[in-house]
């Protein structure tokens, strides 16, 4: 049978007039066509919040803290490679704290980490996450993300100065280790060692032999400002701060053995504290700084003492046939960490300040010395040679394993963290206010 050419016609136009008259009829009553069916098929745009930090609270460097969130509209199943986690300082990017977090388990996740060991003081800091859901769009997936309501802050745990040898030296320099990585404060070709932080965290004492034998300098943060505070043909080394930045005790043989003296933070109003036949060594101010702590060989090896900070008291705290010395106080004043070789080799020991409760903090086959504690009393830092080389570890000071803080081909040791800043009281307004008195006319 033979198609006549308008049947044809027909067969070709039917179709596409009844798609344009479709196409007129989803016009006239509102409808976007089969895309909108499409799109309300699919699932509806999901949100993450987050639950935990949400303002209010203060963090501390080096602590362990958990990050949470919540799903609407979506599941963590759903979620695709993860979450992403930032730390933000005034809105700004600051820190990663992970690429692709697990997403959690039905609508809710977490995330434990911990902080840097170093970070600066703030209180503007926030937790942002972002997260790929399922979309109809393409690419098929659509960021969601959230920040935490309100600024939180995050309390520093300040810096730690070392001696250590630079590379193509052959003597020691005075390094610092904060937030911005590592620096070099000193470069002499003299040893530059007992580097000890002021309690501002602006200054830095150590002792140099850039003059002969070891004198005491002081230099800014920034090793601007060297200023030389002693002048002696004896040896003077490991100076201390006092808790207001006052004064400085520190060791010297300029009366035949080692005692202690102390005198102000410019070298003047020098004044001896022991006067032992043997050597005392390693003076530190209590936070108070009503005492000091030293290390003396007065009773035949040495042993930790501690006196009244005008040299008044002395009275031992260790009773040991092995060695106990390089005495540190903790920020609240009421323990002590010392190194000890009571058990063959330096070990880093803990008591309280009557000298009781004697237990070992950290443990290794290598020499551990030196210990200082972190300004929040958390972590105490000290130098071992575990690794071959003298680095510097850091331990819980309530026990656990040391973990390693520096790892170069160079020995670093003497260690010295910032300490604990000193409260500064305000004078009420109120007492600055001088009334007239009321003239009578």
């Amino acid at each position: 049978m033979k198609i006549s050419p308008r049947i044809r016609l027909f067969t070709f136009l039917g179709p596409l007039a009844a798609g344009l008259a479709l196409c007129a009829a989803f016009a006239l009553t509102g409808h976007d066509g089969p895309a909108a069916a499409r799109a309300a098929s699919s699932p509806s745009p999901g949100s993450v919040a987050i639950t935990s930090p949400n303002g209010g609270e203060g963090w501390g460097a080096g602590t362990p803290q958990t990050v949470s969130w919540r799903f609407t509209g979506v599941t963590a199943a759903q979620i695709a490679g993860g979450v992403r986690l930032e730390l933000l300082k005034a809105g700004r990017f600051h820190s990663l704290i992970a690429s692709s977090a697990p997403a959690g388990s039905g609508s809710a996740g977490s995330y434990a980490w911990e902080l840097p060991l170093f970070m600066a003081d703030g209180s503007e800091y926030r937790v942002r996450i972002e997260a790929s859901e399922p979309s109809s769009e393409y690419p098929f997936y659509r960021t969601i993300t959230d920040d935490s309501d309100a600024d939180f802050s995050i309390a520093s745990n300040g810096r730690i100065v070392f001696a250590s040898t630079a590379s193509g030296s052959t003597t020691s320099d005075v390094f610092l280790l904060d937030e911005n990585g590592t620096r070099r404060l000193t470069s002499d070709p003299a040893y530059d060692n007992y580097p000890a932080l002021s309690p501002g965290w602006n200054k830095v004492a150590f002792a140099s032999r850039r003059d002969g034998n070891f004198e005491i300098y002081v230099v800014n943060a920034d090793g601007t400002g060297l200023l030389r505070l002693t002048t002696n043909a004896a040896e003077d080394e490991e100076p201390a701060w006092s808790p207001d930045g006052g004064r400085i005790a520190f060791c010297s043989n300029r009366d035949g053995d080692y005692e202690i003296y102390v005198m102000r933070s410019d070298g003047s109003a020098l004044q001896r504290l022991t006067e032992s036949a043997q050597d005392d060594k390693s003076p530190v101010f209590s936070p108070d700084g009503s005492k000091i702590a030293f290390a003396s060989s007065r009773e035949g090896n040495y042993e930790v003492f501690v006196m009244n900070a005008d040299g008044t008291g002395q009275h031992r705290l260790t009773s040991n046939i092995a060695f106990d010395f390089e005495p540190a106080w903790s920020p609240d004043g009421t323990k002590i960490a010392f190194a000890s070789k009571r058990d063959g080799d330096f070990e880093i020991y803990v008591m309280s300040a009557t000298g009781s409760d004697q237990r070992r903090l950290a443990s290794s086959p290598a020499e551990d010395r030196h210990p200082s504690w972190s300004p929040d009393g958390r972590k105490i830092v000290f130098y071992s040679k575990q690794s071959g080389y003298f680095d510097l570890y850091v331990v819980n000071s309530a026990g656990g394993p040391a973990t390693a803080l520096t790892t170069t081909n160079a020995p670093d040791w003497d260690p010295n963290w910032s300490p604990r800043r000193p409260l500064r009281f305000i004078t009420p307004l109120s007492d600055k206010i001088k009334v007239r008195p009321k003239i009578r006319r």
